[in-house]
């Protein structure tokens, strides 16, 4: 019999003990697992660089929510900032020569808590009426080298009541080509009696997949978004108030609902809308920017944030930001528990072992009488010991990346976002390694106590 048959046979003649140690062992290790790859990929997500664009435009508020709510479809919107700021970015010789591409948003509504947002076809490389691609310079993307692609359908006309819905939206609410939904005023809580508009939209695009917060969003064009009359009121109101006007006053000169019609826009014959709200009354969420290089980008921000309606940011440094700050603290601080809880399954070995070593006295001085020698006795058990830490180690590593693929299923679902839980890091297989070797540090504690033992002492019949 040689040297790992001896071993694994001991290990089956105490199969319960060592089951246990190796759980323990396992249960560690995953749990250190799980954190290396929060923490990894937390900086991946959160901390990420590689956006398609380099300023977001706002309200002045938290950077940090901007960024949350504009990239990741997360928090509330910070408010709303006049769509004038777009035209000027667009149009004004100031700002113009800096601007590669813009792309306003608007945020506000949901069906089904799924959010909604009213943009441009030019968000997904189409020109007004969704039918002539752009250039190639003049196509927003995600991520650096990554577009927005249809799986189905085609792109939205800028001003008819159309709808393009992002891959995991079927999923999630059943839509499909062809179908009809109506839009829910905000997000109601659980509980609550949603209040859906009249108006109803026609999706007639599907997106591929994006592993981004984009999957789960329904996008509809800007002037339909203007068209609901409870926006239309909000932003009526909010247009006063920058005027420095009392909103309450701005009833007399809203339209009668005979002249209204019921309704702040006209339907053509052909589908497409003309809104009757002045565009001076426009608001936007967010403007997403793609300035010409970083020295426009950090000219424009510097410019846009010394005035006073909007704010400019950085997406990649707010994150960055945000990252150092909470999360990679967070994961430090998890890591730490994670050593402890190793730590303590390392002891478990050293216990399991010593205490089987101590059961196993006469055996050990029945096979030295047989002439093993003291080193093949101290090898056989520290090997022991070294397999048991190994074993565990590997099952923690399993074990771990299945909760990291319950873990990014989960973040898939609610921000759309999710983890390469397959990939085993360098960093895992030093710390299996680690792990071995401290078991088999820990078998030394037992390994010289039989090593040690008078042979003879241990042959009489107990």
């Amino acid at each position: 019999m040689n040297l790992l048959q001896l071993v694994i046979k001991q290990m089956r003649q105490r199969a319960l003990s060592t089951c246990l140690t190796l759980m323990s062992v396992m249960l560690g290790v995953a749990l250190a697992v799980v954190i290396m790859l929060i923490r990894r990929e937390s900086a991946a997500l959160f901390g990420q660089t590689d956006y398609g664009y380099d300023i977001l435009i706002g309200a002045k508020a938290s950077p940090l929510q901007l960024v949350l709510n504009t990239v990741y479809q997360i928090d509330r919107s910070p408010g709303n900032i006049p769509y004038s700021v777009y035209r000027q970015l667009m149009t004004s010789p100031q700002f113009r020569p800096a601007v590669r591409m813009a792309i306003p948003t608007a945020v506000g509504d949901s069906y089904q808590g799924n959010r909604i947002i009213g943009t441009i076809p030019q968000l997904f490389g189409m020109n007004e009426d969704g039918t002539a691609p752009l250039p190639k310079e003049r196509v927003m993307e995600y991520r650096p080298g990554r577009r927005y692609e249809l799986a189905a359908g085609k792109v939205f006309h800028g001003k008819k009541f159309e709808a393009v819905i992002g891959a995991g939206i079927p999923r999630l609410t059943g839509l499909k080509l062809g179908d009809k939904f109506k839009a829910t005023h905000g997000m109601p809580k659980p509980g609550e009696v949603p209040d859906i508009h009249d108006q109803q939209w026609t999706v007639v695009g599907i997106l591929k997949p994006t592993k981004t917060a984009a999957d789960r969003v329904l996008y509809i064009p800007l002037p339909t978004f203007y068209s609901l009359t409870e926006h239309e009121d909000a932003l009526r109101a909010q247009a006063a108030i920058r005027q420095g006007i009392d909103p309450s006053r701005t009833a007399s000169s809203k339209p009668s609902a005979d002249e209204h019609d019921g309704k702040s826009y006209t339907l053509n014959a052909d589908g497409t809308i003309n809104l009757k709200m002045p565009e001076d009354q426009w608001a936007l969420s967010a403007i997403l920017v793609r300035s010409r290089s970083p020295f426009f980008a950090q000219q424009m921000m510097y410019v846009i944030n010394n005035r006073p309606e909007a704010a400019a940011v950085n997406p990649a440094s707010v994150m960055r930001e945000f990252f150092q700050t909470f999360l990679q603290p967070t994961t430090q601080a998890w890591g730490a528990v994670a050593y402890l809880v190793n730590f303590v399954a390392i002891v478990a070995i050293l216990v399991s072992i010593y205490n089987s070593v101590s059961a196993r006295m006469r055996d050990i001085a029945i096979l030295r009488a047989l002439g093993a020698t003291r080193a093949r006795i101290l090898t056989t058990i520290c090997l022991e010991a070294g397999l048991i830490g190994l074993l565990g180690a590997l099952l923690g590593i399993v074990l771990g990346h299945a909760l990291g693929a319950l873990a990014s299923n989960y973040l898939q679902q609610t921000i759309g976002e999710s983890l390469r839980w397959w990939v085993v890091a360098p960093e895992e297989w030093l710390y299996l390694l680690g792990v071995t070797a401290v078991a088999v540090l820990a078998g030394l504690v037992p390994a010289f106590k039989a090593y040690r033992s008078p042979v003879a002492d241990n042959l009489v019949a107990v």
